[in-house]
């Protein structure tokens, strides 16, 4: 128990202190036991048959575009035209394949820590609704684009606490990072698209 608290504790320093007093690379060392941790107590290794796999890797992607296009309304002055970027830009995104791997990283990593980590956690001593909405705290906390506070931070948030219900509700790590992951993918296309077509037009 000691163990936990003191991972539950890192954490909890990371979201809170993250990027102004923690930088990138102590960040990455503080979370690599809560990481160790969640992959031997919490991941479930069972391995899935191929069409559970394809069924969970695509509705992820849905459920991603999804949670995008119904949050634009909020962070976007021009929704539409955000999708449309977004899919219009995916040619640059291919291009720049080493920060899409960046961002597979990445993302797994947030969900290893923020869902399976501290959601599994909480509901040691928190219930279900508790755990979800500590955790979408702390994770948009650590979020520093999410200041000053706005319709984006909203967005975000709402973002944050869906992902932890659907963590709360599937257990897999694998569903919640791909939905986590396509959001961003989007994001960065639709980017991509301004910088190269709109920025040169």
């Amino acid at each position: 128990m000691l163990l936990l608290a003191f991972l539950f504790s890192s954490v909890v320093a990371l979201s809170l202190l993250y990027p102004k007093v923690i930088g990138d690379s102590f960040g990455f060392l503080l979370m690599l036991p809560v990481i160790a941790y969640s992959a031997y107590f919490y991941v479930d290794w069972q391995f899935a048959f191929s069409l559970q796999l394809i069924a969970i890797i695509l509705g992820g992607i849905c459920v991603g575009v999804g949670l995008l296009a119904a949050g634009l309304p909020m962070s976007s002055p021009q929704p539409r035209q955000f999708i449309i970027n977004s899919f219009s830009g995916l040619k640059y995104l291919k291009r720049n394949r080493c920060y899409l791997l960046f961002q597979m990283g990445i993302t797994l990593y947030e969900e290893c820590i923020w869902r399976v980590f501290l959601i599994s956690t909480l509901l040691l001593v928190l219930p279900d609704w508790g755990a979800i909405c500590v955790s979408s705290v702390l994770f948009w906390t650590v979020h520093e684009e999410n200041r000053p506070l706005g319709w984006h931070s909203l967005e975000f948030f709402l973002f944050a606490i869906l992902l932890g219900v659907a963590y709360a509700l599937t257990h897999s790590v694998l569903f919640v990072w791909i939905v986590h992951l396509t959001r961003n993918a989007l994001i960065l296309s639709a980017s991509y698209y301004e910088q190269h077509e709109v920025g040169v037009g």
